[in-house]
């Protein structure tokens, strides 16, 4: 539709109108310049009307292009918003897996001592709240593993688990083989290896009172009067230690 705006009033007092405003003349006994006069109203009457009705229509085009205008950038904005999102989620994610350097004290000097280090499979153990021998934290167990340390690749193997392959640490079978030696290790081995094993403990984060327990219970052992009445008193302490302290962490289940 064009705009009415640009229309023209016809000029009645013309030709082309003249029969028409003879016929309206003799039938309503009017002048030839009243009728003229009726006909231009009637036609600026009619042509106001259509420049209304178009200038609402565009007016309703225009808010209605405007509106979906704004759905669309709104629209923009949240899949934008939400794909910002998402990356930072991935972003943070990813810091989560990136490894972790702590920092340090540039003032600090080096200690007069080294604290042995058990292995990594022993550590794991306490970690999640396993049983693990006392062999591990000894001063022969510690030396064993700074020995046998190598890659992760030859540290694992497989073995069947209820009929399923299970990836385990080799060096647990391995060690498993020498758990004698703690029967017969001197029993100031013994004391350095509970010690070490306290402070693993509670560096894995074991409840207090448990590890409260256990310091109470090799106090205890350390201090049994069996020790000074029998050669073979802490032979009987060592065995007595190892058995104990299974059935205690298998209670624990």
């Amino acid at each position: 539709m064009a705009d009415p705006s640009n229309e023209v009033c016809p000029d009645f007092n013309g030709n082309a109108y003249a029969n028409i405003c003879d016929d309206i003349c003799r039938a309503t006994a009017e002048t030839q310049e009243a009728v003229v006069l009726r006909l231009t109203q009637s036609w600026t009457a009619g042509h106001n009307q259509r420049v209304d009705e178009w200038n609402q229509n565009r007016e309703q085009e225009i808010a209605d292009a405007v509106e979906a205008h704004r759905a669309r950038a709104a629209q923009e904005d949240e899949t934008r918003a939400q794909q910002e999102a998402e990356a930072e989620r991935e972003r943070v994610e990813s810091e989560k897996k990136k490894p972790k350097m702590n920092g340090f004290n540039d003032k600090a000097s080096v200690g007069d001592s080294i604290s042995p280090r058990p292995s990594q499979y022993a550590v794991q153990k306490l970690n999640n709240f396993e049983y693990i021998e006392l062999w591990y934290f000894s001063p022969d167990g510690c030396k064993e593993a700074l020995r046998t340390a190598h890659s992760v690749a030859d540290d694992f193997g497989l073995t069947r688990v209820d009929d399923h392959l299970r990836s385990v640490l080799l060096m647990h079978s391995k060690r498993r083989n020498q758990l004698w030696l703690t029967m017969i290790s001197p029993f100031s081995t013994f004391l350095r290896s509970k010690n070490l094993f306290l402070m693993q403990l509670n560096k894995a984060k074991w409840p207090q009172t448990h590890i409260d327990a256990l310091s109470l219970f090799f106090w205890h052992l350390e201090n049994h009067p069996i020790r000074n009445n029998s050669d073979l008193g802490d032979l009987v302490i060592l065995h007595y230690a190892s058995r104990v302290c299974q059935d205690w962490h298998d209670r624990l289940k």
